[in-house]
C-alpha cells in the first residue's frame, strides 16, 4: 500500500485521520455514551486524541499496528463523525476484526451501516480477507442488530469475558466470510 486508501459512499468519505481532527475526535471519544460498550474509557485530553491520530494517520501505521482506521466524514462538509476500520489484521490467516465508533449525534441515521459496508468491501476486495469478525458485549443490542443487518453470523460467546463497571459481561463473536 503506497498511500492511505480513501473510501467513498453515497453520504460519506472515509479518509486517514489528520491532526486537525483532534478536537472532533476528542469530542466523540469523550462522550461516555459513545464509549460505554467499548471499554468504557473516555478520552480526556487533546493529547490523547493526538496520540490516537498519530497511531493511525498514515500508511506506515498499518504495517506497524496491524490496524487500519479511517476517519468517517460527511461527504458534503468533511466533518469527522467517527472512525471505522480493522484491527488485529492477521495476514497469514487472512482475517481481521472490524470495529467502528460514531458520534452520538449520528446514531440511527444509517451512517454506521454505510461506513461498515465500505470497510467490509475494502477488506474483502483489497486486503483479500477471508474472514471479518467483530466482538461486542452481549448487552449491546444496537451493535448486534447492525452486525446481523450486515450479514454477520454469530459464532459463539465468551462468557464473563470483559470486566466493566464492576461486573463481568459476556462477549459475542460474529463473523462474515467472503
Amino acid at each position: 500500500m503506497q498511500s492511505f486508501p480513501v473510501l467513498h459512499t453515497k453520504r460519506l468519505t472515509l479518509t486517514a485521520l489528520k491532526s486537525e481532527d483532534r478536537d472532533s475526535l476528542l469530542s466523540i471519544f469523550s462522550d461516555p455514551h459513545v464509549t460505554y460498550y467499548d471499554g468504557g474509557k473516555v478520552m480526556k485530553t487533546a493529547t490523547q486524541a493526538q496520540h490516537y491520530i498519530s497511531a493511525f494517520k498514515d500508511v506506515t501505521s498499518i504495517s506497524t499496528t496491524n490496524t487500519i482506521r479511517w476517519g468517517v466524514r460527511l461527504k458534503e462538509t468533511m466533518e469527522l463523525i467517527g472512525t471505522a476500520g480493522f484491527q488485529n489484521w492477521d495476514r497469514t490467516s487472512s482475517k481481521a476484526e472490524m470495529g467502528a465508533i460514531l458520534s452520538r449525534d449520528f446514531w440511527s441515521d444509517g451512517y454506521g451501516l454505510e461506513a461498515a459496508k465500505a470497510v467490509i468491501n475494502y477488506g474483502f476486495r483489497h486486503m483479500h480477507l477471508h474472514k471479518i469478525y467483530a466482538q461486542t458485549i452481549e448487552n449491546n443490542r444496537a451493535a448486534v442488530k447492525r452486525l446481523e443487518q450486515l450479514g454477520f453470523q454469530k459464532e459463539g460467546t465468551f462468557r464473563d469475558h470483559v470486566y466493566l463497571r464492576k461486573q463481568y459481561y459476556h462477549v459475542l463473536v460474529y463473523s462474515l466470510f467472503q
